[in-house]
This record gives structure tokens, C-alpha cells and sequence, in this order.
């Protein structure tokens, strides 16, 4: 959790200068992209992309993923042994100190954005994550490239869902 807590406050920090070129609203983006003026490339993990659900069209290209390597087997041995004598697995919050998280960036992102970008002909990119700070911190990271970039205000789940654009997952 404390590792979680620590990317996202280093998201935040990044954008204290935002230099992309702003935030757009979900029908804003959605009109853009049906225009084939610009893609909406989805900045979350692979596993939220599959399976959390994504946006009509988006292309889920990571800015970071998660690499888990888990405690030694006796550690999670003991772990489920306390699940099993004491009924708590669901408030079971030590389950996460089984693995250590770690976060890596993808190397191959403003390239792969350029090249989706190039595919698609459009000069814009729209960023969604979850819920705003990981696309507004690619977003920048792309501005910086010399990238016209936007972000997805307030994301797939309070942006793009709550506007009831089309979808799909849950």
C-alpha cells in the first residue's frame, strides 16, 4: 500500500508543471476520437484493462506495469493458516506483504504511442488511467516529447463510465 501511495504521490508531484494540453471532458474525447482526430490510449496495467473494462476504441498501451515476487512459501503457507483459523480473509490485510511490488516503467511507451499514433494518422493523443493522476503524468511525459497531448478528466471510471459512454466490462 505504502508503495501505491508513493507512485501516486509522485504522479502528483510530476504534475505540479502540467505542460499537456489540458483536460478533456469524456464526450469531448469520445467525439474526438469518432472524428479520427486523435486515439485514446489507456495508460493503466494490462490486468485493468482486461479486467476492470475499457472504453469504446481505447488502445491500452501501459505507462507502468506490476512486477509481484512473492514471499518465501512458508510465509504464505502461514499466511493462509491464519485465514483458515480465524474466518478473516476477507479483512485478511496482511495478504499484501506476501509480495513485494514493484513498479516498472514501460520503456517501449512514447514509442509505442507515436507508433499507434502514426497507424491511426491522427497528430492527438487522449490519455486515460482509472481515475486522472497516472494519465495526467503521461500526458506530460508525452508534452514533453513535443507530443500534443491530453488527459481523460477524471478517467474511465468517473469520466467515460459515469457519462455512459459505451464500454466494456463492468
Amino acid at each position: 500500500m505504502k508503495k501505491i501511495l508513493l507512485s501516486l504521490l509522485m504522479c502528483l508531484t510530476l504534475n505540479a508543471d502540467d505542460i499537456y494540453e489540458g483536460d478533456l471532458s469524456a464526450q469531448e474525447a469520445h467525439e474526438m476520437q469518432k472524428k479520427g482526430t486523435a486515439i485514446i490510449v489507456d495508460v493503466r496495467t494490462t490486468l485493468e484493462y482486461i479486467y476492470t473494462g475499457h472504453g469504446e476504441g481505447f488502445i491500452n498501451i501501459p505507462a507502468y506495469e506490476w512486477t509481484y515476487i512473492p514471499k518465501s512459501i512458508e510465509e504464505r503457507v502461514k499466511s493462509s493458516e491464519f485465514e483458515l483459523k480465524t474466518d478473516k480473509a476477507k479483512d485478511h490485510k496482511d495478504i499484501q506483504k506476501l509480495y513485494d511490488a514493484k513498479e516498472v516503467f514501460n520503456k517501449n511507451f512514447i514509442a509505442d504511442v507515436m507508433s499507434a499514433m502514426k497507424i491511426r494518422r491522427v497528430d492527438s493523443v487522449i490519455l486515460v488511467c482509472r481515475s486522472g493522476p497516472r494519465s495526467k503524468a503521461a500526458a506530460n511525459l508525452l508534452a514533453k516529447e513535443g507530443i500534443k497531448a491530453y488527459n481523460l478528466d477524471n478517467g474511465f471510471m468517473f469520466g467515460w463510465k459515469e457519462a455512459k459512454l459505451p464500454y466494456d466490462g463492468f
